[in-house]
């Protein structure tokens, strides 16, 4: 469990989320969705089916992740986003990632990841992470530092990509940084 905040790449911190996080939370969500406005149907439509979304995830998460921890993502004393880790006996995986609109673009995401790949190496544990398969952005990072997919866990939205650190690395010996997948377990 975390209590207080804890200190992240550049200059932010993280929380775990409270009550009071929620209007900003549901509000992230919705302006996140133009994937969805884009779609040839009423607007009315449209936002019902953001509503039902958020709905089901905010009681997904905690029925398929129950050991998820969620924290709210703030530079500056101001929130910017939102993580979501579930932190298994086996992995560390992230379930959910996300900015406000006006923090994206900024590397704070590709730091955060390199942040948790540091955490499952310390910890001897392989990250899994989703990637929208329309981000093409994340998965190339992801396959620059030795993600690879499990098409197993995949479909056709997400494909859940593993990363394994290497001996050094859970060792401290090496920096992590761009490298061929290491497949296997830890």
């Amino acid at each position: 469990m975390i209590n207080g905040t804890v200190p992240l790449p550049h200059g932010i911190t993280a929380r775990p989320a409270r009550a009071n996080d929620r209007d900003f939370l549901a509000k992230m969500y919705r302006d996140n969705r133009d994937d969805l406005r884009m779609a040839s149907a009423d607007t009315d439509y449209i936002e019902n089916l953001i509503d039902m979304q958020l709905q089901a995830q905010n009681g997904g998460y905690g029925e398929q992740f129950p050991n998820a921890i969620y924290l709210i993502l703030e530079k500056n004393g101001t929130r910017i986003g939102r993580i979501t880790l579930d932190i298994g006996p086996v992995e560390l995986r992230l379930v959910d990632l996300d900015f406000i609109k006006k923090a994206q673009g900024k590397g704070f995401g590709s730091s955060i990841l390199l942040w948790l790949m540091k955490a499952a190496a310390q910890t001897k544990k392989p990250l899994l992470v989703p990637a929208r398969r329309d981000d093409f952005s994340m998965a190339k990072f992801l396959t620059k530092y030795g993600f690879v997919e499990d098409e197993t866990m995949s479909d056709d939205v997400y494909a859940r990509m593993n990363w394994f650190p290497t001996a050094d690395e859970i060792a401290g010996l090496t920096e992590i940084k761009p490298r061929p997948a290491v497949h296997g377990s830890v």
